[in-house]
């Protein structure tokens, strides 16, 4: 598979969209990359004449996925999420409406005909480093109308090259790709690099060498000079730890309006907040120390990150990483209890714990470089499902589940059982395309 029947996939979707009517709802993740992606959906589908609702998610659960196939009556667009929980959304959909799933990372197939899985990884384009979701949102909005990309001829006045600017929706693939640290050897790649050149030739990011094979992203698309790395992380703020106090809407209108006064407020309150509860963690965990088994470190931060969302979990791993007091060769694991209320669609009786997983840098070596050390997207599965756990959005190098409280030890027992019984070869095969089935002697995704 390749990425020209990606596209004509998408083609396809598109035609079962138009189809579907003139409503749809796009059910999106809560970080930069899964924010940038609702935003370029937004813009596009509504340019195309579609009214569009969002609902944005920090895990696709099944108890929630079930509460938004019933209440929901348009065609829904899950984007950053949704590939690998196509299964559940199937069960949830029961043959009800159309369901389109554009996600990157490492999928399963749907079982209901509606549900229509369009990952990238099933056509050979990788979610791990090649293309994030907001890149293949924005390949999805130039499939819809190529004016969503607009480097065509040279606009014959400043006004014409504005107006292009500012429907080209370029850029936001890169502010996807950079949140989802696809810029980890030093550059962009493959479909991402694809956005960057667009969206320096409509001249919205700037690129500067900074090294060999290492470069930095400047934004220019509203006027001023803003480091992309500020300006993602500002999204992911706002997406995540702002999750519960409307941030996702706030973060969508910044990704397509730049920085306004709003926002800078609540960043100033969220950054605060955060300060304050990761100086508390830290300080336990520097005295403490995380727990330890052969495989894996892992620590609890119960309610002390509320009223933040449970992305900051994930958030909080990435950032303690490479400390000092955390073990270089060990996958780290993190524990946040997850509220009973979910913005927009309401109270859902469970006790259940946020579960989410990083690896130190000499770790990621081992697992993406050497390939000696299993990646994340192999353990987190299946370890989830051996304690009645759900899953979703997995890469190699980070990755997320959601467990019922108390069943924390057996979860990482699983971990280092399936680490342990791990061939260390570096043959891995990928996602099969939908509907193919694997050649004699090759593993099933």
């Amino acid at each position: 598979m390749s990425k020209q029947d990606f596209l004509s996939a998408i083609e396809k979707g598109i035609a079962r969209l138009r189809q579907a009517g003139p409503k749809v709802t796009i059910v999106h993740h809560n970080d930069a990359d899964g924010l940038a992606s609702a935003a370029v959906l937004q813009v596009a589908l509504s340019r195309a004449g579609f009214a569009v609702q969002r609902i944005p998610l920090e895990r696709v659960h099944p108890p929630i996925v079930a509460r938004i196939h019933d209440q929901i009556s348009t065609a829904i667009l899950y984007v950053d999420l949704g590939g690998k929980a196509a299964p559940v959304i199937s069960e949830a959909n029961r043959g009800r409406r159309l369901t389109l799933i554009l996600d990157h990372h490492h999928p399963e197939e749907a079982t209901d005909p509606e549900v229509i899985n369009l990952t990238t990884e099933f056509y050979g384009l990788s979610g791990e480093m090649d293309i994030s979701a907001a890149t293949a949102a924005y390949l999805f909005a130039r499939v819809l109308d190529e004016g969503n990309r607009d480097r065509s001829a040279e606009p014959s006045s400043r006004s014409q090259a504005e107006g292009r600017s500012r429907r080209s929706l370029a850029y936001l693939g890169v502010v996807g790709a950079l949140g989802d640290s696809h810029d980890r050897g030093g550059r962009l790649v493959g479909e991402n690099r694809l956005a960057l050149e667009d969206a320096v030739a409509q001249n919205q990011i700037r690129v500067v060498e900074v090294e060999a094979e290492a470069e930095q992203y400047i934004l220019t698309r509203f006027g001023e000079d803003i480091p992309m790395a500020q300006f993602w992380r500002a999204i992911t703020t706002l997406g995540a730890p702002g999750y519960y106090m409307d941030g996702p809407a706030l973060g969508v209108r910044m990704c397509l309006e730049g920085p306004f006064r709003e926002a800078q407020r609540k960043l100033e309150e969220l950054n605060r907040i955060k300060q304050a509860a990761y100086e508390k963690v830290l300080t336990r965990l520097r005295r403490e120390g995380l727990r330890e088994t052969k495989y894996c470190q892992w620590f609890s931060v119960e309610k002390d990150f509320a009223p933040m969302g449970v992305k900051t979990i994930g958030e909080f791993c990435g950032e303690i990483r490479d400390a000092d007091f955390v073990a270089p060769d060990k996958y780290i694991v993190g524990f946040q209890i997850m509220d009973r209320e979910i913005p927009g669609l309401g109270i859902f009786d469970w006790s259940i714990y946020k579960v989410s997983m990083r690896v130190p840098s000499p770790l990621e070596k081992k697992i993406v470089a050497d390939r000696t050390m299993p990646g994340l997207a192999y353990l987190v599965p299946e370890a989830a499902r051996r304690v009645g756990g759900s899953i979703d959005a997995c890469h190699d190098y980070s990755a997320a589940t959601v467990i019922p409280v108390g069943r924390e030890e057996e979860l990482i027992a699983a971990m280092d059982a399936l680490v342990e019984d791990h061939p260390r070869s570096p043959a891995r095969p990928g996602p099969r395309a939908p509907g193919t089935k694997a050649q004699t002697g090759q593993a099933a995704s």
